[in-house]
């Protein structure tokens, strides 16, 4: 697996990733993600064809963007960040743990087990807009 490159790069990497996410448009990530790249176990054109399937799953809820609200997997990499992203349900439409490794981003990979799945703590999302 060929890692992404350092610093600048890598944080705008994961910066892009994220607004790809609250935004749900994948194509946002697409020009950061190098040809050799695998997210997933996924080459880059499966990997943002899975982001596609899940943004269009929540665009078909009628959910045009997500908020980001950090989290801790409690899955397959306990105690790591998660990145919960927030539509209009008190638990995450989706999450994801961003790998780094030497500084790269190294893999992005769905988290089932976010904390946020289980127990949102009211005084967290109480501020965001899609409460109001």
């Amino acid at each position: 697996m060929k890692l992404t490159s350092k610093g600048t790069l890598s944080n705008d990497v994961k910066s892009k990733f994220i607004r790809a996410c609250e935004r749900l448009d994948a194509s946002i990530f697409e020009p950061y993600i190098d040809e050799n790249q695998y997210f997933q176990d996924l080459d880059k054109y499966r990997f943002l064809q899975s982001l596609k399937d899940e943004f269009d799953r929540v665009k078909g809820m009628g959910i045009e963007s997500t908020v980001l609200i950090k989290g801790i997997c409690e899955g397959c990499y306990p105690g790591q960040d998660s990145y919960q992203f927030y539509g209009k349900n008190v638990i995450p439409e989706f999450s994801y743990v961003i790998h780094k490794k030497d500084g790269d981003v190294s893999d992005i990979l769905m988290c089932n087990s976010s904390s946020g799945a289980l127990v949102v703590k009211a005084e967290i999302i109480a501020n965001y807009d899609f409460w109001k």
